[in-house]
């Protein structure tokens, strides 16, 4: 999708960095301030130089106010973070989203005792951001945005045009299902019948929907882990470290370098990997998913 990543955009200056500390020194100063001013009205009011003792009702009051002031701004905070793409959540981006006319989908439908399973917020918040392109007919984002929810567990799908494939007038529109399955028939219908509307799909093309080809790979090899840590612990957070790599690069046309496996694998306790699958790296290929099929690695103990 060609979408920027929002989760590196920096937050707005209007959401402000609290401090619990500042808050009630800000306080503590103030009342220092206005208590001076009553002394000067009425001397026999004592000076007040207690403000270091914890249990000065002062002190306590402030504590209690500044807590308040804290919760306040927090609400601000939180109330600005509701009303942006980037930031919003759930029920929020609901509302974020409709208003250009984009609705949560239904992934699984109320069956039984089982509650519906809903769409997530990160694929919900892909498909908002993909609907900006809805006017435009025969873009790739529009066919990505139309296969999107036609199908909502979909899981990626990449558009292939005349710069790769070299046919005039054709667009191929590759899918793949969760973990990178192949559509059904049921599936593929769903989504040609979505993206081959005459408000999707020029007049003057021609559109291929099509399974990508899954391309497994396995993940074998050593790490050596020092004398003390419990080795199997270590050998099984490498193991998942590797697979949310891999699960980041399942994605049709992604390449799976060895060493984005090899050094997803190292971490607290690791102090060596030996990877001898895959051997080479894994190409981007236009119409194929690499999927991984099993993570085996053996641990040694230096």
């Amino acid at each position: 999708m060609t979408t920027i990543d929002l989760s590196r955009l920096p937050l707005p200056a209007i959401v402000e960095a609290l401090d619990f500390e500042t808050l009630q020194t800000a306080f503590i100063t103030r009342f220092k301030v206005r208590w001076d001013v009553e002394r000067a009205i009425d001397p026999t009011l004592p000076d007040w130089d207690v403000d270091a003792l914890e249990t000065d009702p002062i002190v306590v009051a402030s504590q209690a106010w500044t807590y308040l002031r804290l919760l306040d701004r927090q609400r601000v905070n939180d109330a600005i973070r509701a009303v942006l793409a980037p930031t919003s959540t759930a029920a929020d981006l609901d509302q974020v989203v409709a208003r250009i006319g984009v609705q949560r989908l239904v992934v699984v439908p109320t069956s039984g005792s089982a509650a519906a399973v809903m769409e997530s917020d990160e694929r919900l918040l892909a498909r908002y951001l993909l609907a900006f392109a809805r006017p435009a007919a025969g873009s790739a984002d529009r066919y990505v945005y139309e296969a999107l929810t036609a199908w909502p567990a979909l899981h990626h799908a990449a558009v292939v045009g005349r710069a790769v494939h070299g046919r005039r007038g054709d667009v191929d529109l590759v899918v793949a299902g969760p973990g990178g399955r192949d559509a059904t028939d049921a599936e593929m219908a769903l989504v040609r019948a979505a993206c081959g509307s005459t408000s999707v799909r020029p007049e003057a093309t021609a559109l291929n929907v099509l399974r990508a080809t899954r391309r497994p790979y396995v993940v074998a090899g050593r790490i050596v882990v020092p004398t003390g840590p419990d080795a199997e612990t270590v050998r099984l957070e490498a193991a998942a470290r590797v697979t949310a790599a891999a699960a980041d690069r399942l994605r049709i046309g992604a390449e799976v370098p060895v060493m984005l496996l090899a050094g997803a694998a190292y971490g607290a306790s690791v102090t060596r990997v030996d990877l001898s699958s895959p051997s080479s790296d894994l190409p981007s290929e236009p119409y194929t998913i690499p999927v991984l099929a099993t993570v085996d690695l053996t641990v040694e103990v230096s």
